[in-house]
């Protein structure tokens, strides 16, 4: 098997109808559909290194892979991960990206909401939406097959071995879908239930439209955690969140990692910028290696806090506490693209 892969893209277009599903306008109205248009990227063998490459041929060596449904943040797109899912890809991991509806760089340009705050928090709430989005695109890859190109990618994608990813505001999809007791129903709605979720950035939702959110809570079934959250985050509300979230679920979870990155800002170790970006890199893949048993025999616990620890940058644990992150100076922003 290759020690590394090229990365094939394709994009599908996929819109979800039917009673209750709608996107939000910038005034807050409902709007009938979902255009939920996804990024897949996948191993091929027939790319250019260091780039992607359209419909290449999917690499079938080794396969089928693995796979990583990643939820983009707020006014992000999956585009500007790129190096991040890039190097999944790297690692012989396909990863699913949908591209939000009203969270999307693209539909806050078009909405307004870069100029009007009113306009970007109703985009914004549109995130209680997305964990209802990421069973639909699960339900979609079941079913790839039928699609004009999907017929190339079905051989490839192991779907017994699914993953949920997020950044942002896509963590805190990713990481209520799976531990919220509020969204147990739409859970419950996954065609597989994944074995790891990475929340990047992220922590609990304390709201949920016509809901009651509850404390997250996890027992063995659940899946295996791993979070990435930095000490100096100024753009969530407070970076004790995260740790707040990781508290109230490690008891019940057998496989869980925190990763502490010590002075970075709240975008940048996702987007390549050094130091942060190697360490996430290297933390996540194993992380992903070892739960959806790709490559994994020489893996263990051990080896997710050594490829998360690097003095001065980064401090990997299974457990926290109150003192697991002390206060420290926060970078003001989220990073968002302009």
């Amino acid at each position: 098997m290759p020690t590394s892969f090229d990365v094939g893209i394709h994009t599908f277009d996929w819109k979800e109808t039917g009673p209750g599903v709608f996107h939000v306008g910038p005034t807050g109205q409902q709007l009938p559909g979902r255009v939920l248009t996804t990024e897949v990227r996948y191993p091929t063998l027939a790319g250019s290194a260091g780039s992607e490459t359209v419909n290449a041929k999917p690499a079938t060596v080794g396969g089928p892979y693995p796979v990583i449904v990643f939820a983009h943040g707020f006014d992000t797109e999956p585009v500007d991960y790129q190096a991040l899912l890039d190097s999944w890809v790297n690692a012989g991991f396909v990863v699913v990206s949908p591209i939000f509806p009203d969270e999307s760089l693209g539909a806050v340009d078009a909405d307004g909401g870069r100029d009007d705050t009113t306009i970007a928090d109703t985009l914004e709430n549109d995130a209680y939406n997305e964990p209802a989005d990421i069973v639909y695109v699960l339900k979609q890859l079941q079913t790839i097959g039928s699609e004009p190109w999907g017929a190339n990618l079905k051989p490839v994608l192991d779907l017994s071995e699914v993953a949920l990813a997020g950044q942002s505001d896509g963590a805190n999809v990713v990481g209520a879908l799976a531990y919220a007791p509020g969204l147990a129903s739409i859970y419950a709605e996954l065609p597989i239930a994944p074995k790891a979720v990475a929340v990047l950035s992220g922590y609990a939702w304390s709201y949920l439209p016509g809901k009651t959110i509850g404390t997250y809570r996890a027992t063995a079934a659940s899946p295996a955690l791993l979070q990435v959250q930095s000490d100096a985050d100024g753009c969530v509300p407070s970076p004790r969140l995260a740790v707040d979230m990781f508290a109230s679920l490690q008891t019940g979870l057998t496989s869980k990692w925190f990763v502490t990155l010590l002075g970075a800002d709240h975008l940048g170790p996702y987007q390549s910028v050094p130091p942060y970006a190697s360490i996430v890199d290297a933390v996540t893949t194993s992380f992903f290696e070892l739960e959806l048993h790709w490559r994994s025999s020489a893996l263990s616990s051990a080896s997710i806090e050594e490829a998360g620890t690097v003095s001065g940058k980064a401090v990997t644990t299974t457990t926290v506490n109150e003192t697991t992150m002390p206060q420290a100076t926060l970078i003001p922003g989220c990073g968002i693209p302009s």
